[in-house]
C-alpha cells in the first residue's frame, strides 16, 4: 500500500529531513562558490578594481576614481591577507555572497517557513548567474560587493521594524552606505527603505530610527570617501557616468554589435546567463508571490526589485552582461516566496509534485555549473600569455588587433598596445572581436611582410611572430627590424 499524501508529507517534513536538506544546500554552496576560483581568466575589468584596490592600500588613490571606493578597499584588504593577485578579491566575494545566502534563509524562514527560506538560500547560492563562462560572482568585480551590502542592508531593517531594536536602524544605514560607496547603483533602493515603516503602519519610526539610519548612512559615506577626496572624487565620477551615458559603450548583444543597449537588453543577458528553466522557474515564483497574498514583505522585497529593474531597464543606457545579476538576490527572495505559497495552495499531490518540479527545474542547471565549475580552465588570452612566455617572448611589447585592453590589460598590463607606434613589439596577436577589427596598416602588414613572420594559432587567437629582430613602426608604416 502507498502512502496517503499527507502521510508522505509529513514523512518529507521531518526534523531529519530539514537537517539534510540544509547541510546538502550549505556544502553545495561552499563547493560553487569557492572551488577552483583561479580556474577562469582574470577579467579587465576585475583586474583594473584588484589593482586599484592593492593601490588604495596603499594610500595612492589615483586608479579607477570612476567609481567610489568601498568594494575596492575590500580588495586590497584581502590581498595584505591573502597575497596581491585576484585570488584574496575572489575569496572575499565568495564569503559576501556565502552571508547573503545565509541571510536569505533567516529571513525567510523566520517570515515563511523552513522550506522557503531553504529555496532562497539554494536559488541564490547554487543557481548559474553566468558571465564569460564562470558566475558573475566568481569574480572580483564591484557589483556582486555592491548588491551583497544592499542584500544585508534591507535584511537589517526589516529586522529593525520587526524586533523594535534600536541600533538595527542605523547598522543598516552603515551597510548601506557600504553598498552605496561601492557602486552608486544601488541608491535607487532607497524608496524601499522609505516605504518600510509605512507598510508596518509605523510612520514614527522615520523620525527616529530614519534619523539614525540617515545619519549613520552620512556619516559612513564621507568617511569612506574622504581617503581619495570626496568632492573631487564624486565629481569626476559623475562626469564620467554621464559620459558614459551619452556616447554608450559598444557590446555585442544577441549577435549584433550596439553602443546603446535596447530596452530588453538586461532581460536577454539574463535568459542567457540564467538559463531558460531557472529563468521561468522564477517568473513563475515572482507571479504567484504577487497574486497569492504578497503581504508586506513581498511590498517591500518587490519595490527594491522594481527599484532596480526599472534603473538598469529605463533609465541607464548601457547594458553589460553582469547587471543583471543586480537584483538576482531580490528576485530570487520574492520568487521563493511565491513558489511556496503556491505550493501550499495546491491541494497535496499536485503541490508535492509542483513542488518536485521545482527542485528538478533549479538543481539541474546548478549540477551543470558544478561541473564546468570543476572543469574550467584558463582559455584564449591566458593561454596567449603562457605560449608567449614559454617560446622565449615573455619580455617586450606585444601589439593586438581586434582584442581590446579589457580582454588584454590582465596578462599584458604595460606591454600590451593596440597602438603600432607603441614598439617595437615580440608579437602581433590578432583576436576575433568585431568591434574593433585589424587596421588598414596591420592589414598591409600581414600582406607585405608575410613571409618575415611566423603564424601560430593559439586557443582562437592568431599570433604572428617575427623570424628575427622586432616589428616597428617607420614612417607610419608597421615592418620588421632586425
Amino acid at each position: 500500500m502507498t502512502p496517503g499524501p499527507q502521510l508522505l508529507r509529513h514523512r518529507l517534513d521531518t526534523r531529519a529531513t530539514r537537517l539534510a536538506a540544509l547541510v546538502l544546500v550549505a556544502v553545495w554552496a561552499l563547493y560553487q562558490c569557492t572551488w577552483n576560483l583561479l580556474g577562469h581568466n582574470v577579467h579587465g575589468d576585475e583586474s583594473i578594481y584588484v589593482r586599484a584596490g592593492w593601490s588604495y592600500v596603499h594610500g595612492d588613490f589615483a586608479a579607477n576614481r570612476e567609481h567610489p571606493p568601498t568594494g575596492k578597499y575590500l580588495f586590497g584588504a584581502a590581498q595584505l591577507l591573502l597575497g596581491q593577485g585576484v585570488l584574496g578579491p575572489r575569496i572575499a566575494v565568495a564569503v559576501l555572497v556565502l552571508v547573503v545566502g545565509a541571510t536569505l534563509y533567516w529571513w525567510l524562514r523566520n517570515e515563511c517557513g523552513h522550506w522557503t527560506g531553504l529555496l532562497a538560500a539554494g536559488a541564490w547560492l547554487l543557481t548559474p548567474r553566468d558571465f564569460l563562462g564562470s558566475r558573475v560572482d566568481r569574480y572580483a568585480l564591484l557589483d556582486p560587493v555592491m548588491i551583497c551590502l544592499a542584500v544585508l542592508a534591507l535584511a537589517t531593517a526589516w529586522a529593525w521594524i520587526r524586533t523594535g531594536r534600536g541600533w538595527l536602524a542605523p547598522l543598516s544605514g552603515v551597510l548601506f552606505a557600504m553598498s552605496v560607496t561601492t557602486k552608486v547603483s544601488t541608491v535607487v533602493l532607497l524608496p524601499a527603505f522609505v516605504l518600510l515603516p509605512l507598510l508596518f503602519r509605523q510612520p514614527r519610526r522615520l523620525l527616529t530610527g530614519g534619523v539614525a539610519w540617515l545619519v549613520a548612512f552620512v556619516l559612513v559615506t564621507v568617511a569612506l570617501y574622504a581617503p581619495m577626496g570626496m568632492r573631487s572624487a564624486i565629481a569626476y565620477m559623475v562626469r564620467f557616468q554621464d559620459g558614459q551615458n551619452e556616447h554608450g559603450h559598444p557590446l555585442s548583444i544577441a549577435g549584433t554589435v550596439h553602443t546603446f543597449a535596447p530596452w530588453w537588453a538586461n532581460a536577454w543577458f539574463l535568459w542567457n546567463g540564467v538559463g531558460a528553466a531557472t529563468t521561468v522557474t522564477l517568473l513563475v515564483g515572482l507571479v504567484a508571490a504577487v497574486v497569492l497574498r504578497p503581504g508586506r514583505l513581498v511590498a517591500y522585497l518587490g519595490t527594491a526589485l522594481g527599484c532596480l529593474v526599472v534603473f538598469y531597464t529605463v533609465v541607464a543606457h548601457i547594458a553589460l552582461a553582469n547587471y543583471y545579476a543586480a537584483w538576482m538576490p531580490l528576485l530570487v527572495a520574492v520568487a521563493a516566496i511565491g513558489l511556496g505559497r503556491l505550493v501550499t495552495a495546491l491541494p497535496r499531490p499536485t503541490g508535492v509534485v509542483v513542488a518536485g518540479a521545482v527542485v528538478v527545474a533549479l538543481a539541474v542547471p546548478s549540477a551543470v555549473q558544478s561541473v564546468t565549475i570543476a572543469e574550467t580552465r584558463p582559455t584564449g588570452i591566458a593561454v596567449v600569455d603562457t605560449w608567449l612566455r614559454d617560446h622565449g617572448r615573455a619580455r617586450g611589447g606585444v601589439l593586438f588587433a581586434a582584442a581590446t585592453p579589457t580582454l588584454t590589460e590582465p596578462y599584458f598590463a604595460g606591454r600590451g598596445s593596440m597602438e603600432p607606434d607603441d614598439g617595437p613589439f615580440v608579437a602581433l596577436v590578432v583576436g576575433d572581436d568585431r568591434r574593433f577589427p585589424p587596421s588598414d596598416e596591420v592589414e598591409r602588414f600581414l600582406d607585405d611582410r608575410g613571409a618575415d613572420l611566423s603564424r601560430h594559432e593559439v586557443d582562437g587567437f592568431t599570433v604572428w611572430t617575427p623570424r628575427s629582430g622586432t616589428i616597428v613602426q617607420r614612417d607610419g608604416v608597421l615592418t620588421v627590424a632586425r
